[in-house]
């Protein structure tokens, strides 16, 4: 009789190992990704600190020394949120190409580049609501909400009625008061 143990001692197929690679399911170690971008942001940080905050700066600079000029209708407002956006993403725009950098060398180093969808993709499987109201968190939100929902149809209901009534009997004695 043939062993019908499943035994995974073996290495995986080439075949295995292409549909792993397609999936975006590759061995790669989170702490090295982490390593690449705390010293691509020391090193940014280090090499452009003063050259963003000069970039910055002086427009704001600028700005302040001539905010009585500044118009505050609609199109002088948006050409200057245009200005301002454009000088911020000038200076800081090669200091954060720099990081994105240093966060796909952190996958290069490892493996080659993987472009996956897959881990993207919802699990419908793994939704379940009524899973979901068997928490006790879930069970407390919902008993939260519909008291919620119940005053505020207290409120709306019942409370508007009694103002306007008020409001009659402080016009009645209002009226009877002139008299």
């Amino acid at each position: 009789m043939a062993d019908d143990t499943d035994d995974k001692t073996e290495d995986p197929t080439q075949k295995r190992l292409d549909e792993a690679l397609e999936r975006g399911d590759v061995a790669k170690s989170q702490e090295v990704n982490t390593w690449f971008v705390i010293s691509g942001a020391t090193l940014v940080f280090s090499t452009f600190s003063a050259s963003i905050g000069g970039g910055i700066l002086m427009p704001m600079r600028n700005l302040i020394a001539n905010s009585w000029m500044v118009r505050t209708d609609g199109a002088g407002l948006l050409a200057l949120g245009n200005s301002l956006g454009y000088a911020v993403l000038a200076a800081i725009g090669v200091p954060m190409l720099l990081l994105m950098l240093a966060a796909v060398a952190g996958n290069m180093v490892q493996h080659q580049l993987v472009w996956s969808g897959e881990s993207l993709k919802p699990k419908f499987s793994k939704i379940s609501p009524a899973a979901g109201f068997k928490r006790p968190a879930v069970a407390r939100s919902m008993a939260a909400a519909i008291a919620l929902a119940l005053l505020g149809t207290l409120y709306l209901g019942i409370l508007p009625g009694r103002v306007l009534d008020t409001l009659e009997r402080a016009r009645d004695k209002m009226s009877q008061a002139r008299k």
